[in-house]
């Protein structure tokens, strides 16, 4: 019997165009909506970069306000204890008044900064501050108390639900103590006298009228603020300063504090002359190097054989022509109380002529020698190696403030000269333009920056 034949099995392919065309719509459709998805969450992580961007430059903003409030806000110590009133080891950060949600002028819903500060009294803070227990000065160690003048400020912009917080340390350079009207902390002093008179006057003064009727010395008064001795020197430099000062009708030209009866009233000739412990070379040219080292700081370099000479005129001004006799002539603005400045000149610096200005006229590793008047509000300060504060010639001499005259390493010929044929001498204390001093941009710095 024949076998029956094999039938041929074939695949069967139909449907399956049905099957490959709902998986390319299943494939195209999860592209769709992946592209779809994306397409939605561009535009917004687009405009959460650019929230953040504009939170952050919001936030930078109050570093910015919140720097010049600091600028202008000090205690009596030179610090910020009076922002840090409140404030506890919990709960250490305090609002900076007037600086809370604070939105940009003449722009609508453009976000809003607020500024808080607090002191840095932790040990936690040393690596943003820089400062320890062991350093000068030493970290705070109380959250109420700046005793360092330096503090923590934290910045948070916010745009449209997004924030950004900058956190900077602000450092202020506090001007040395000043015991005195004048002084000399050498411990070694040489102080040449040949004036037959002047006036050295640790009484506070004040010029209630502002201005340039501040300019005319009748303007400025005594004020009840605590006195200051006349002269201070090194703790062991009182003879010599004495002995300068010996001529009955010199000594009575010093006034002030009394060294036997400190809370009486003031008092002339020696009595008024005393010993600080407080004030020494040390410390002077530390506040030098810390303003030096201030970005916003513009040394002027005198060398030996290219000396600065500030040549002003015969009527006191403060646009004063500075040459070298080197090819180097420029104009310099010497300030006002209304616009102070810092005049830094390293190496020897001559005053010819009429020049009054006002802030810190600070000179280092050199001498300060006036030849005309000279007329200043503030503080005159000459430091470091070989100086000497010299005022001679036939000027007029008139300080309102404080002038120091700090020799760190002998060098010069004498600490202070008074020439005898000045036409006169006057430093007077005056809190009110020491203030003013203080407030100096040039004394303030930012040190660090972190985003948190």
């Amino acid at each position: 019997m024949a076998a029956a034949p094999r039938r041929a099995h074939r695949c069967d392919e139909r449907g399956a165009a049905l099957v490959v065309t709902l998986v390319a719509l299943l494939v195209m459709g999860g592209l769709l909506a992946a592209y779809l998805a994306v397409s939605a969450l561009e535009p917004q992580i687009s405009r959460n970069l650019a929230d953040a961007s504009r939170a952050r430059h919001l936030a930078e903003a109050g570093v910015e306000r919140g720097f010049n409030v600091l600028i202008g806000i000090a205690d009596a110590t030179g610090g910020w204890s009076v922002l840090l009133a409140g404030a506890t080891v919990a709960h250490p950060w305090m609002p900076v008044a007037g600086l809370t949600n604070v939105a940009l002028a003449r722009t609508a819903n453009a976000g809003t900064f607020s500024v808080s500060v607090r002191n840095d009294n932790g040990a936690a803070d040393t690596p943003i501050t820089g400062l320890s227990a062991s350093t000068r000065p030493s970290m705070d160690t109380s959250p109420t108390a700046d005793d360092n003048a330096t503090v923590i400020m934290r910045s948070t912009g916010t745009f449209d639900r997004v924030s950004k917080t900058v956190e900077v340390v602000v450092q202020r350079a506090a001007l040395p103590p000043f015991a005195a009207a004048l002084s000399i902390p050498a411990t070694t002093l040489r102080a040449a006298v040949a004036a037959a008179s002047f006036d050295i006057d640790g009484r506070d003064y004040g010029c209630a009228g502002g201005g340039p009727s501040c300019d005319t010395e009748s303007s400025w008064a005594v004020t009840s603020n605590p006195l200051k001795y006349g002269v201070s020197v090194g703790p062991d430099a009182r003879a010599a300063i004495e002995s300068a000062l010996a001529a009955p009708s010199i000594g009575d030209g010093v006034k002030g504090k009394s060294r036997t009866d400190p809370a009486g009233a003031y008092a002339t000739g020696l009595e008024t002359v005393t010993s600080d412990g407080a004030l020494t070379p040390t410390r002077v040219d530390e506040f030098v190097r810390v303003v030096a080292r201030n970005p916003a700081t513009a040394v002027l370099q005198s060398t030996a054989a290219c000396p600065l000479v500030l040549t002003g005129a015969s009527a006191a001004t403060s646009t004063a022509t500075l040459g070298n006799g080197c090819g180097m002539t420029t104009t310099v603005d010497l300030g006002s109380r209304q616009d102070p400045r810092l005049v830094f000149v390293r190496g020897d610096l001559i005053l010819d002529r009429g020049v009054k200005g006002a802030g810190i006229l600070l000179v280092q590793d050199g001498d300060l020698t006036s030849q005309g008047d000279l007329e200043w509000d503030g503080v005159v300060i000459v430091a470091g190696r070989g100086a000497t504060l010299s005022l001679s010639g036939g000027g007029r001499t008139a300080i309102r403030g404080a002038a120091i005259a700090s020799e760190s390493i002998a060098g010069g010929t004498v600490d202070v000269a008074i020439g005898g044929s000045s036409a006169g001498l006057s430093v007077r204390t005056s809190a009110q333009n020491l203030s003013m001093a203080q407030g100096l941009r040039a004394l303030h710095s930012i040190v660090n920056w972190r985003e948190i």
